[in-house]
This record gives C-alpha cells, structure tokens and sequence, in this order.
C-alpha cells in the first residue's frame, strides 16, 4: 500500500515537472497577447480617428479589437497545456451556451448589441450635447454595457445602450441653430406697432442674433394685457457670447428701448429655446 502510494506520487511529480515548461511558455505567451492586445487596441484607435474623427466609434472598436487578440492567445495558451479540446469545446458550444447565457444575461446582451448600432450608425459624438429619457448631458465616453453623459451640474450618468437605442433621442449639437423666444405684456394704452418695432429693432442691435433667418415680432393673444411675442435665432458654434448671456442682452436691451420711449412693459415670460427641455441656463454656445 505504502509502495503504491510512493509509486504514483513519483508519476504525478514527474508529470508536474513535465508540465512546468508548458504553463510557463503558455504563461510567457499570454502575457505577450495581453501586452500585444493593448498595442493594437492603441493602432486600431489611432487610425479610425485619424479616419474618423470619431473618438466614440473608434474606441469602441478598438476596445472589440482588443479583446479578440486577447481571445486568440488564450485559445493558444490552452492548446499548449494539452487543453485544446476543452478550448474547442468552449467555442463549438458558443451557440449553446448564447442560449443559455441569453436568459440570465439579458439586458448586458442587448446593451451590448446596441453599443454596436450606436457605434457604427453614429448619432453623437464626444461632446455632443443630448437628451434621452429626460437625462441630458454631454457625452463623455460610451462602452460595451452604458454610455456616459456629464450633467450641467457635474454629474457623470451612465445610461444603458439599449435606452438611448429603444428612445428617442434629441441631439442639440447636431444642428447648431437654436431658436429662441420670449413674450413681452404691455398694458393696451400703449402703441402696439411701435412697441413691435421696437422690440424688433433691439432684437436685430444685439450680437450674436443671426441676420438669417430674421427675428420675428408678432402679437400672442390680447387677454388683461397685450402678449408680444418675440422669435430670433442664434448660431451656437460661431456665437461670441454663450445662449444666457444672449437672452439677457436682448430682454435688457427691450426692456430700456421700451421705457425709454414710455412703454413699460407688465410682464416678461422667461425665454426659453423651442423644442429643449433643459433649462435656458445651458451654455450650448462659446464663451469669452
């Protein structure tokens, strides 16, 4: 008994020693396909940028590139420890095991699929600023399961792919003219054209309000008082100053032409930018 457990004890140290140089080789070429991944998970970023411009779809390739180099020196590695058949066994089953994994992963799968779509059909970049689901922000960086925005207030969301994929989805940077208006109630004793004219003339005096398409005054409603209402555009890329500081240049500026011609105004509803839900107080625009 004694002599038999001696006698497979020496087999098995034999086969450990022989199978040092294996895990040490499968080791060696492991940590080379893990340092080679990073390398061309690097390339491939570098050059779709270069490509591209598009820092969003190019790292999330990279980041695919990445992995399947990291997959083929496993695959590689297992069959040098004598595991091939279990490496095969992993693959060929892959199609069984997606069914099975499909159930309990779920929501990671269709994140995943739709990092995908968002990736190659493209309907933001770095930087852009969008709203989905009520959540807006810019966009800071997106991966396989979520991408991120950054609040207004300094918040960093992490809002799942197949959100933004099964959502609609308003991207404000996509079109960098923004319309704005505001109403101005002026008590019925005053010059109702004059006051438009006025209104007008303010509007056209400040910087930043595009020539084209051309600011429009009209009359809201005649309820207690008389609703003038005030439409103008501003070119948030090529603007000098950001969206808050243009609304309060116009509204100060027809608010002192009005009085200074004695129409005083009753009410100022706020301004606000037609079709966005974020507050007026978002600077979409440059600031000096």
């Amino acid at each position: 008994m004694e002599t038999e457990f001696f006698n497979e004890l020496n087999i098995f140290w034999k086969e450990f020693i022989h199978f040092i140089p294996k895990v040490i080789i499968s080791g060696l070429i492991l940590i080379l396909f893990i340092f080679l991944s990073g390398k061309i998970r690097d390339l491939v970023k570098k050059r779709l940028i270069f490509r591209t411009e598009d820092s969003l779809l190019s790292g999330f390739i990279a980041k695919i590139s990445q992995w399947g180099v990291f997959v083929i020196g496993f695959v590689i590695c297992m069959e040098i420890l004598g595991f091939a058949t279990l490496a095969g066994g992993i693959l060929t089953g892959a199609g069984l095991s997606a069914v099975i994994l499909g159930f309990a992963f779920k929501n990671i799968g269709e994140n995943f699929l739709s990092g995908l779509l968002l990736a190659f059909n493209r309907p933001f970049k770095t930087g852009d600023l969008i709203n989905v689901e009520g959540y807006t922000g810019k966009i800071t960086s997106m991966d396989f399961r979520t991408t991120n925005i950054e609040t207004f207030d300094g918040q960093n969301i992490f809002i799942p792919n197949s959100m933004i994929i099964n959502n609609p989805l308003v991207n404000y940077t996509y079109e960098s003219k923004r319309r704005l208006d505001f109403t101005i109630q002026v008590d019925y004793t005053n010059d109702l054209d004059k006051a438009k004219k006025i209104i007008l003339g303010s509007i056209e005096n400040v910087k930043d309000v595009l020539k084209d398409p051309k600011p429009l005054v009209i009359v809201d409603e005649l309820t207690t008082s008389m609703s003038i209402k005030s439409f103008f555009w501003v070119d948030t890329k090529n603007s000098e100053f950001s969206l808050p500081e243009i609304k309060s240049n116009v509204i100060e500026l027809s608010r002192k032409e009005l009085n200074k011609e004695g129409i005083f105004i009753t009410d100022v509803t706020q301004i606000k930018i037609m079709n966005d839900p974020v507050m007026v107080g978002i600077e979409t625009g440059n600031t000096k």
